[in-house]
């Protein structure tokens, strides 16, 4: 218990560097340990996790954010509006920041990269179709004392929120990509108004816009202008990374459980591999829990219900630290 309550406060010291709201930050600590305990971070107890964090981590500003949003807007029109795997509608508004928060995570992986090896790394943000974009996220590489060429392999670059613990590469993505790397991004759902206001949209534009109109006056533009938080620094965690030749298909560690009264099902908490309904009614782990091989299936807590594969890796399962990056990176 004095462990976690000393953890806590070093994590909280880290974020307040940057961070002047002490609920933001109590908030995001409060996902880091979350996404950390659910991926299995904390298994080896002979690491100190918070070095781990610590030499990991990567602030994004307003103009990594700026970014990120001009590189979506770009995109964001030609996705189709509906969530993989469902027939979910979503506003285009979403999708564009939404698909900013991945090109968040691009801008950290490059950030990391550059600081601690000294490598330059470009995306590809021309438009195309989805499948152009599914192989790598890296369009072009430079390294120390070498020019500007294409990487030797291909990465894809997995984005999630600080809570996250899967890095969830879905379909056949997994065939094309030969590393998969996994960057949670401390974003909240506030970021994005904040942004506006940070760079006077509100208070130029749009207040001025509703003034006109009669919607706001001097007084309620002020309360308006005050309630809305200001811009924080992003933080970013590098998670980890993992080569696809290492491991062990189809599922090469798997945990889950039985849940549910009347209706049951299992749930997958761990894993790594490729996760289908067959890959994981033939696993000996789940013949056990259900040898009829009907249970539903789901990924806690990202799918409900799994009937398509997906390539997996809960986040402790992931290659970290300097030396597992030095191999990463003479490979590109």
């Amino acid at each position: 218990m004095m462990f976690g309550k000393l953890r806590d406060k070093e994590i909280m010291n880290i974020l307040k560097e940057r961070i002047k709201s002490d609920s933001v930050a109590k908030t995001l600590t409060a996902q880091i340990l979350r996404g950390a305990e659910g991926g299995l971070e904390f298994e080896k107890q002979s690491e100190n996790w918070l070095d781990r964090l610590k030499y990991h981590f990567v602030w994004l500003d307003r103009d990594d954010y700026s970014r990120a949003l001009v590189r979506a807007l770009w995109l964001a029109p030609t996705f189709a509006g509906t969530d993989f795997g469902s027939s979910r509608q979503r506003d285009m508004g979403q999708v564009w920041t939404d698909t900013a928060r991945g090109f968040l995570g691009e801008i950290a992986l490059s950030k990391f990269l550059k600081n601690k090896f000294g490598v330059e790394v470009y995306v590809d943000t021309r438009r195309g179709e989805l499948e152009e974009f599914l192989p790598t996220d890296i369009a072009e590489v430079v390294l120390p004392n070498s020019e500007r060429r294409r990487p030797n392999i291909k990465i894809s670059i997995k984005t999630t929120k600080f809570n996250g613990r899967w890095l969830d590469a879905p379909g056949a993505q997994y065939e094309h990509s030969d590393a998969f790397v996994l960057v949670r991004i401390g974003i909240l759902r506030h970021h994005f108004l904040a942004f506006l206001k940070a760079i006077s949209f509100l208070k130029d534009k749009l207040f001025v816009t509703a003034k006109n109109l009669g919607e706001l006056d001097e007084k309620a533009a002020g309360q308006l202008w005050d309630e809305i938080p200001q811009f924080d620094p992003i933080p970013a965690y590098i998670v980890g990374f993992i080569f696809k030749a290492e491991v062990k298909f189809p599922i090469e560690m798997i945990k889950a459980k039985l849940t549910g009264r009347k209706t049951k099902r299992i749930v997958v908490t761990q894993g790594t591999g490729l996760f289908s309904p067959e890959t994981i009614r033939s696993n000996t782990q789940i013949l056990k829990l259900d040898p009829s091989g009907t249970l539903p299936i789901e990924i806690e807590p990202i799918i409900d219900s799994l009937d398509s594969p997906h390539f997996l890796s809960h986040s402790g399962g992931l290659k970290y630290g300097e030396e597992s990056w030095k191999s990463l990176v003479t490979r590109l």
